[in-house]
C-alpha cells in the first residue's frame, strides 16, 4: 500500500515538474508583456487570445509528457498493473487542469482535449513500462 501512494506521489510530482518546464520553455518563446496587468480580465483575456497555436500545443505537449512520466513511474515504483493507479493520478492531473481553466482564459478546442489528455496519458505511460520491461 505505501509502496503504491508513493508512486502516485512521485508521479505526480514528476508530471507537475515536467509542465513547469514546459510552461517556462513557453513563458520564453512567448512572454507576457511586462505591462500586463493580471488583475485586468479583459487585458489578460486580450492577451491569451492572441497568442500562436505553438503556445497551446506546447502546454499540451509538456501536458503529455508529464502524464506519461507519472504512469511510467507509477508502475515502476509500484511494481503493479493496478491500472487504477494511474487512473487517479490521471484524474488528479484532470482536476488540476480544469483548476487552471478557471484561473487563466484558454481557447474551448485547448479546454477539450486538455480534459481528454491525461487519463489516456498515464494509463499509456503505465503500459510503456510494461512494454519496456516484457521486452528485455
Amino acid at each position: 500500500m505505501k509502496r503504491n501512494i508513493l508512486s502516485v506521489v512521485v508521479g505526480l510530482a514528476t508530471a507537475i515538474i515536467t509542465f513547469l518546464i514546459a510552461e517556462t520553455i513557453n513563458g520564453n518563446l512567448h512572454p507576457a508583456p511586462t505591462t500586463l496587468d493580471y488583475k485586468n480580465t479583459i487585458a489578460v483575456r486580450a492577451f491569451y487570445e492572441n497568442q500562436p497555436i505553438s503556445l497551446w500545443l506546447l502546454v499540451l505537449a509538456g501536458w503529455v509528457i508529464g502524464s506519461l512520466l507519472c504512469g511510467f513511474l507509477i508502475k515502476l515504483i509500484s511494481k503493479s498493473d493496478n491500472k487504477k493507479l494511474p487512473i487517479i493520478a490521471g484524474c488528479i492531473l484532470t482536476l488540476s487542469a480544469v483548476a487552471n481553466f478557471f484561473s487563466l482564459p484558454h481557447p474551448t478546442w485547448f479546454i477539450v482535449v486538455g480534459l481528454l489528455v491525461f487519463i489516456p496519458s498515464t494509463l499509456l505511460g503505465h503500459k510503456l513500462y510494461k512494454l519496456k520491461s516484457n521486452g528485455q
